[in-house]
């Protein structure tokens, strides 16, 4: 089943990520993503405000700050403060990024099809399609020219899920090739920051995937046995079309004239003030000339495997057995010394005859040899030898025998991340007796370490990563499966999550409607890098080990349990309401489920608070698959979250859980965006106080579109300074048609063409825009007053 079946097509090359990186801010609240705009209550701070932010916003955007001197309530965050990226500046890495993304096909690096096989040791590395260069590419507007595809993080300070937008995959060419027309948009999957602390982001992974029905293929097949076979062996083994899965990694910054022909040559990594004032000159240069504007993406390695597509598989992340990490090993890496303590990552396994394969694309962490090279080199840390098992009456049976030499880079590169390993009858009944456990051996007769176990229950929410307005009704579909098959009638319980804060990635808490206090965090006003988040929990639920990282997300680099917190209390009602409330989200519940259920738990903190929640029971079908509905009550980002009932026993609903558990958790995120009809409202009033001037279409321009539409876009994305200035009317109105095309709302669940490509436009903001566009652009402002009905049928 799955990419771990034969026969497997594997690519490898390079990424680059392009996204606007000053609406990404990972430690300052810029912008204020519940109710899609700048945070004008955070800016007030350095005395900027909706009126004097054209001369000062965006100066201000790519000046050098001190943590220091931003407001408390920011220096408070757990885990927001990071000496190593202090002093910062605001715009980040990438100020004019466009949300793009794609292989890299330039000078050296080439993005390619590297070989194939069609049955167990069977590689083969010579076809017609080998060599041939591979594309992820966006929609065209407007002519045959394909755009780039785009990616979006479903929440601007949650750095944790990533939606990947494109419309086609594209293998070889016209003459010999494969092209894969897109069904499902991706989502990132199995992205373990923890793996930060072995030295950054350079060392974390992620894992993408997506398939495509028989329908939606091109093919081409020319000279090509790789292509032929797979086509057959597609229809011959009833394959309901083709799966393509790819991990990425060893992520670096600041490769312009190296991947790309851009000659700005930026260190946007260093916190010297004198090497960020080079940074900020490039920038203003690109604020004040959009000649200037230049892009500054990130680049990771890629490695991809293309296979067949079966019934009952997840289209959007890796079915079947899974192992996930269990306790920390000791790692290193090669011909050094020093060792680090980490858990491992996520395997896929699949047994095919008397094949095991395994995909371990996100299993071990790379490093680069020497990080200083233009290009930088991967190597897999030596995280030691492993027996493979499984687990039978209580009683561990090793089956066979993971060496480095199995899963260092080399190795991974050749097969994009996948070991095939060779079974005999006896290993592979041990293998298909029990649950698969992975235990490190330890040196010199020291004990094992049970690295890895299987996890019981998967599930994945096709629909992860929507849009939703407020007032929508949106139902979800959720693929559940118990040790790697389909969990037919298999009842869940689905509780709706949050997180509290407008930066860097937090934790998680339970959704509540009551005015419930708790202890938020911890506060060190001497030390603030001390600060610990609080996590209570039920009194009838477990503990959660209490954490503190140094940075956090992206920027994460050292993680440490905290057994016991210290500083003052913090409670959430006195952060969200008074000292806090520039850098808060509200954790009222963003979405009603359907037949929801009540409850009320208590808390096991000093403060004792009961939480009133609420949940929803579903149960899968013969198939394994449930539904969950619901609608949007109010703006945010909830997360769905969902437990399995085993048995007569109840499910435990946690009131919070860390962020470190999230990459394997059973997680739905999401985004409301907001309604404000009142903004749809005060449009028609004043264009109905002007419309008989003859000054009027300039006046609704200045007084209303502009500074309440598209102000917050003009500075977060100066990226449209170069295509549609969104302060010019004149360039505004001269491209309505193609604005009218972009804003519209059939483009923001699929299409790489939204616009903006963030998908945070509001539908109240929609409304307004298409209401000027269509009853006053395009029929050149005719003298009459609207009403709200003109926002029917628009």
């Amino acid at each position: 089943m799955s990419v771990l079946n034969f026969p497997r097509i594997y690519l490898n090359g390079q990424m680059f990520w392009n996204p606007p990186t000053a609406n990404n801010n990972d430690m300052f609240p810029l912008y204020d993503a519940v109710n899609t705009d700048i945070n004008w209550s955070f800016m007030t701070h350095f005395g900027i405000d909706r009126n004097n932010a054209p001369d000062t916003l965006m100066p201000w955007a790519i000046s050098t700050q001190y943590m220091a001197g931003m407001p408390t309530y920011v220096q408070q965050v757990p885990n927001n403060i990071n000496p190593k990226h202090d002093p910062y500046m605001p715009a980040e890495w990438d100020l004019f990024g466009d949300n793009g993304c794609g292989l890299v096909n330039y000078g050296k690096t080439k993005s390619t099809v590297i070989g194939g096989e069609v049955q167990p040791n069977s590689y083969i590395d010579k076809d017609a399609l080998i060599g041939a260069q591979y594309h992820l590419l966006g929609s065209p507007l407007g002519s045959n020219t394909p755009t780039a595809a785009r990616f979006v993080d479903i929440s601007p300070w949650q750095n944790t899920f990533t939606a990947l937008y494109f419309d086609k995959l594209v293998l070889g060419d016209a003459n010999c090739g494969l092209t894969l027309n897109r069904k499902y948009r991706m989502m990132d999957r199995f992205l373990n920051f923890s793996w930060g602390a072995l030295g950054g982001l350079v060392n974390v992974s992620t894992t993408w995937q997506t398939c495509f029905p028989k329908e939606n293929l091109e093919w081409a097949l020319g000279n090509s046995s790789l292509l032929a076979n797979l086509k057959q062996q597609m229809e011959q083994q009833g394959a309901q079309g083709l799966m393509f899965r790819f991990c990425v990694y060893l992520t670096c910054y600041d490769k312009n004239g190296i991947f790309n022909d851009y000659p700005q040559r930026l260190d946007t990594r260093s916190n010297n003030p004198n090497v960020m004032a080079k940074v900020r000159d490039l920038y203003r240069k690109g604020l004040d000339n959009v000649n200037e504007i230049f892009f500054n993406p990130a680049y990771s390695r890629t490695s991809a495997v293309l296979g067949l597509w079966f019934a009952g598989e997840y289209p959007t992340a890796p079915a079947g057995r899974r192992l996930v990490a269990n306790e920390a090993v000791s790692m290193s890496q090669l011909y050094s010394q020093e060792t680090q303590q980490v858990k491992l990552g996520v395997i896929s396994a699949q047994i095919n005859d008397y094949t095991l394969s395994l995909d371990l694309g996100n299993t071990f962490p790379s490093y680069p040899v020497d990080a200083t090279a233009d290009i930088p080199v991967p190597e897999k840390f030596n995280a030691g030898t492993y027996h493979l098992g499984a687990e039978k009456d209580g009683t561990f049976k090793p089956a066979v025998i993971l060496n480095f030499a199995d899963y260092r880079q080399s190795a991974f590169n050749q097969r994009s991340g996948i070991l095939d390993v060779p079974l005999d009858d006896y290993t592979k009944g041990v293998l298909e007796s029990g649950p698969l456990i992975l235990r490190r051996l330890g040196l010199y007769s020291a004990p094992q370490t049970v690295a890895a176990t299987q996890q019981t229950w998967t599930a994945e929410v096709i629909e992860s990563g929507s849009f939703i307005d407020v007032g929508d009704y949106k139902k979800l579909t959720i693929m559940v499966q118990n040790n790697g098959q389909p969990a037919a009638n298999t009842t869940l319980w689905v509780a709706e999550y949050n997180n509290p804060y407008m930066v860097t990635s937090s934790d998680y808490y339970l959704a509540f409607s009551n005015a419930a206090d708790f202890t938020l965090f911890y506060d060190n006003p001497a030390d603030r890098s001390k600060n610990t988040a609080g996590l209570p929990q039920f009194t009838d639920a477990p503990s959660v080990g209490l954490y503190r990282s140094t940075g956090s997300g992206r920027r994460l680099t050292d993680l440490q349990d905290v057994p016991e917190p210290s500083g003052t209390p913090v409670g959430y009602q006195e952060f969200l309401t008074v000292s806090g409330k520039p850098v808060a989200v509200n954790l009222r519940p963003c979405l009603t489920l359907d037949k929801p259920i009540g409850r009320t738990g208590t808390l096991n903190d000093e403060k004792g608070n009961s939480v009133n929640y609420t949940y929803a029971v579903i149960t899968t079908n013969a198939q394994g698959i449930a539904q969950i509905g619901c609608k949007a009550v109010a703006p945010g980002f909830p997360t769905l979250r969902f437990f399995v009932k085993e048995g007569d026993k109840d499910p435990t609903i946690p009131f919070s859980f860390p962020l470190t558990e999230a990459y394997v958790d059973f997680l739905a995120p999401l985004r409301v965006l907001p309604l404000d009809m009142k903004l749809q409202q005060d449009f028609i009033d004043t264009w109905n106080g002007m419309c008989t001037s003859t000054q009027a279409p300039e006046e609704i321009w200045n007084t209303f579109i502009f500074p309440k539409v598209l102000q917050s876009f003009y500075y977060l994305y100066p990226i449209m300074n170069k295509y549609m200035p969104l302060d010019s009317r004149t360039r505004v109105e001269g491209a309505v048609d193609q604005l009218l095309i972009l804003i519209n709302k059939d483009n923001q669940d699929e299409s790489t063409l939204a616009m903006p490509i963030t998908r945070d436009l509001s539908q109240s903001r929609r409304a307004v825009l298409q209401l000027w566009a269509k009853r006053l652009v395009k029929l050149n402002f005719p003298p009459r007053k609207l009403s709200m009905s003109d926002y029917n049928d628009l």
